[in-house]
C-alpha cells in the first residue's frame, strides 16, 4: 500500500536521523551526560532507522538489539510476504471457503486487526487491509504493463470486504468470512513497529530520547538534549528549488504516502502503487500525503487513506482526528496545489538560513 523506495519517504527518514535539528531551546537544560548513536538495520522490506541517546555506547547498543529483535517478532506475526508469518497462517485458512470458527491470535496481530477495522470505518473503506487480492492482481499488472481485466477484479473483490473480519474481545480471537482472503497490514505495520520500538525503550531501557523510523513512518521521542524537538524536512511534489517545508515534533509519529517513483504506465495513463479498494486498481492523480498525530500507528494509515479519498474528505478526516494535522500536495492541470489543515501550523517553521 505504502511505498517502500519513494524519494518523498526515505528523505523524510535521512534528514531525521541525520541529526537535522531546529535551535536549541535555551529554556531546556542540557543532557551532557548523554551522547547520540544512530543504527540502521533491513527489516520489513526496507530500511529501518534509529537514533538514540544514552549514557554510553554499551548501552545503546544493547538497546539497539533489543529494539531490532523487537522488529523481528513483529515481522514474522505481521508480514504478508513471509508465508509462515501468523498473518499469512490466518489467511491461509481461507483458501478452501470461510473459516468455520474463529481462531485465537496474538496480541500484536489482534491490535493490528482491531484498529485496521477502526480506520476503515473511518475511512468509509477507502483503508482496508483485506484488499491483498487486488494489492497481488496489481502487482501482476505492473509487471505485464497491462490492466487487469474486469473479471478478474470482480473475482478478487469477493474476498475483499473488512466487514468480513469478526473480532471478538473476550477471547482475544478471529474469525474470517469470505474465502480466499488475505490480510495485507502493510499500509499500518510500520507505524505501530515505530512506537513499539520507542516504548520498549522507554519501559526496558529507561531511554526517552530517541526516534524510529523506516519507509515514511517515524516515531519521535522526547527531544534531543537541548532541543525542543526533532525537525523533520518535507518533501512532496512542489518545485524542488523552493525552500522546504519543515516540522518540529516529539512524542508524535509523522507518515508520508507518495508516488514519486513508483508508479506504472499503461495505455498513456500514470497509476500509483497506491491501491483503492473500491477500483482495485492504482491510483491516477498525483498526489502526496503527510500526516501527523500522537501516533504513528495513526499516521500511517491516515496518510495512505487520504491519498485514495482526495483533499477535501482526506482533510476533514484529519480535522474530526484528535490532535492529527496533515499537508497535502497534487498536481492538478499541471500546476501544485497545497491543502494544509488546520492544525499543520502547530507544527511547520521555516529555518533561519
Amino acid at each position: 500500500m505504502k511505498s517502500t523506495f519513494s524519494s518523498v519517504i526515505v528523505s523524510i527518514v535521512i534528514c531525521a536521523l541525520a541529526g537535522c535539528q531546529g535551535p536549541a531551546n535555551h529554556g531546556e537544560s542540557k543532557a551532557p551526560s548523554l551522547s547520540r548513536f544512530e543504527y540502521s538495520a533491513p527489516k520489513m522490506g526496507t530500511i529501518f532507522g534509529l537514533t538514540l541517546y544514552a549514557s554510553d555506547k554499551g548501552a545503546a547498543d544493547r538497546a539497539a538489539a533489543a529494539c531490532w529483535a523487537r522488529v523481528d517478532q513483529l515481522e514474522q506475526t505481521l508480514s504478508d510476504w513471509r508465508p509462515s508469518s501468523e498473518i499469512s497462517l490466518l489467511s491461509q485458512q481461507t483458501l478452501n471457503g470461510p473459516m468455520a470458527a474463529p481462531v485465537p491470535v496474538s496480541e500484536d496481530l489482534y491490535y493490528m486487526l482491531e484498529r485496521s477495522l477502526e480506520a476503515a470505518r473511518l475511512s468509509d473503506g477507502d483503508f482496508d487491509i483485506t484488499v491483498g487480492p487486488l494489492v497481488r492482481l496489481w502487482r501482476r499488472s505492473q509487471q505485464l504493463v497491462q490492466l487487469p481485466k474486469p473479471s478478474r477484479i470482480e473475482a478478487a473483490k469477493r474476498s475483499v470486504g473488512y466487514r468480513f473480519i469478526k473480532l471478538d474481545p473476550a477471547h482475544r480471537s478471529v474469525q474470517l468470512l469470505a474465502p480466499r482472503m488475505v490480510l495485507d497490514v502493510g499500509g499500518i505495520a510500520k507505524g505501530y513497529t515505530s512506537m513499539q520500538v520507542l516504548k520498549l525503550l522507554r519501559e526496558r531501557f529507561g531511554i526517552t530520547r530517541a526516534l524510529c523510523g523506516a519507509a515514511g513512518d517515524i516515531h519521535a521521542g522526547d527531544p534531543p538534549p537541548g532541543k525542543s524537538g526533532w525537525v523533520v524536512r518535507l518533501e512532496s511534489l512542489e518545485d524542488k528549488s523552493k525552500p522546504g517545508v519543515y516540522v518540529r515534533l516529539h512524542n508524535y509519529g509523522i507518515s508520508t504516502s507518495g508516488d514519486t517513483e513508483r508508479f506504472v504506465i499503461i495505455d498513456g495513463v500514470r497509476y500509483s502503487h497506491i491501491i483503492s479498494p473500491k477500483t482495485g486498481l492504482g491510483l491516477t492523480d498525483r498526489i502526496a500525503v503527510t500526516v501527523i498525530a500522537p501516533d504513528s500507528t495513526t499516521t500511517d494509515w491516515m496518510s495512505t487513506a487520504v491519498s485514495v479519498m482526495g483533499p477535501e474528505k482526506g482533510l476533514a478526516l484529519v480535522e474530526q482526528t484528535p490532535g492529527a494535522a496533515a499537508r497535502i500536495t497534487k498536481i492538478e492541470g499541471g500546476r501544485i496545489a497545497v491543502w494544509e489543515s488546520k492544525r499543520f501550523g502547530q507544527f511547520a517553521f521555516q529555518p533561519a538560513p
